[in-house]
């Protein structure tokens, strides 16, 4: 690498994401996209440097790293870290990138306990940055609090979600800029290889070190698209049907599945199509309404905990 400006898209999913929360009886992936597909699509499609942020594991990372060391020069382990806040009745998700397989078991092993992880990364000097941070917000009565708390600890955000509506892209890019010590962050979080590196993060730099280097320094701009519902949408039903290509064809993600038990869960995950293209057009369609009438109320917020932290 020699660029002046390095790209990177630093949120997306391979299958060693886990399963999906939805039709557990079935067990479909949250994602089917393997890791060196991954890689491959992410450079062909103009990222100097690649990582894989699946939800609370680097085992992708590290599968596709013991298959080929040499991609280690731009290549980046990271993970998307799953933190409960139970005074506020929510979840948030974590990125945190460049650790070692040490430094995931304690992130594993404190990640219940939102001070403790923190506290952990700030310690270890680990690059973390918080994504979505308006996304599974908690109830009103805790939207202050909950914002403040975010903006006290972390520095860098994530302010371009390729899965997130273009109203809140802008949202939080401009509230975020606007607070002194606060940067932002740009990927895709793509659960299929359709939205890959269509949004990403720009740092200046000629290597991975300097690419990290300035990153935590918030020498930062997030460039690419915005999310649709029909985004999310095509995203469901692309893990739907490689549901089926992995079963009958790939043998990769469900190989361990007896032949018995891929002939019933096909069969079930046949049955289960009409519901789950309802039930998903729905739900990404009423999401995204839902995201466009809370518009003044986040902005309401935003505004507010703006002014407070950029006077502190």
């Amino acid at each position: 690498m020699s660029n002046s400006i390095l790209k990177a898209d630093l949120h997306c999913h391979s299958y060693f994401s886990g399963k999906t929360n939805h039709v557990k009886l079935l067990e479909p992936m949250d994602s089917y996209s393997s890791p060196e597909t991954i890689y491959r699509l992410a450079k062909q499609r103009g990222m100097d440097l690649v990582t894989i942020t699946d939800h609370d594991s680097i085992e992708g990372c590290l599968h596709l790293l013991n298959r080929d060391p040499d991609k280690a020069e731009d290549f980046i382990i990271g993970e998307e870290v799953t933190i409960p806040l139970p005074n506020m009745d929510c979840k948030i998700h974590v990125a945190v990138y460049d650790i070692n397989e040490s430094q995931h078991r304690e992130i594993t092993r404190l990640k219940s306990n939102f001070e403790e992880v923190m506290g952990y990364l700030k310690i270890q000097n680990i690059l973390h940055a918080l994504n979505h941070i308006l996304f599974g917000f908690p109830k009103p009565q805790y939207g202050h609090q909950y914002l403040d708390k975010m903006l006290e600890s972390f520095e860098i955000f994530e302010g371009w979600n390729g899965a997130v509506s273009s109203l809140q892209n802008r949202l939080v890019s401009e509230m975020i800029r606007k607070i002194p010590g606060k940067s932002l962050i740009g990927g895709s979080d793509s659960h299929t290889l359709l939205r890959l590196a269509t949004s990403y993060t720009s740092v200046p730099g000629k290597n991975k070190q300097d690419f990290l280097r300035n990153l935590k320094a918030g020498k930062t701009q997030v460039i690419g698209k915005n999310g649709y519902f029909y985004h999310v949408f095509f995203d469901a039903m692309g893990v739907y049907l490689a549901y089926f290509r992995d079963i009958a064809f790939r043998q990769e993600v469900h190989r361990s599945w007896s032949t018995y038990k891929k002939i019933r869960n096909g069969f079930g995950w046949a049955f289960y199509l009409p519901a789950w293209f309802i039930l998903s057009l729905s739900y990404t369609f009423v999401m995204y309404r839902l995201v466009a009438r809370q518009q003044d109320y986040f902005a309401g917020l935003l505004n507010d905990m703006t002014r407070t932290h950029s006077i502190t």
